[in-house]
């Protein structure tokens, strides 16, 4: 992959905070447009398994708990039309197994 890509370091989590309630919030980073193209989805999938791999393991319940986990896209423009439908597919997919998703804009 190169600098270009809108998500980056897909074996990472870009940011993740404790929240004082217990919860944890985590963060994926996307720095530009997200189409709805196969290369594109393919990014967003893989990061959030990233994501998913490290919250159900075993090393995120010692190092955070158990409390309840909250996961945003943040992306600095809007998706186009076909990556927010499969982000409304795995959100619904996440919230099987307690994992609530956003996705936010932020200019």
């Amino acid at each position: 992959m190169t600098d270009a890509e809108p998500i980056q370091d897909i074996d990472s989590l870009d940011i993740v905070g404790k929240r004082k309630d217990g919860g944890v919030d985590a963060v994926i980073v996307v720095s530009s447009l997200l189409r709805a193209i196969p290369a594109h989805e393919t990014l967003l999938r893989n990061k959030v398994q990233t994501y998913t791999d490290a919250i159900f393991s075993d090393g995120w319940q010692a190092r955070h708990g158990d409390g309840p986990v909250t996961v945003y896209i943040r992306a600095v423009v809007m998706p186009e039309q076909g990556i927010i439908n499969l982000i409304g597919a795995i959100k619904q997919h996440l919230a099987e197994f307690g994992v609530t998703l956003f996705l936010e804009i932020v200019e």
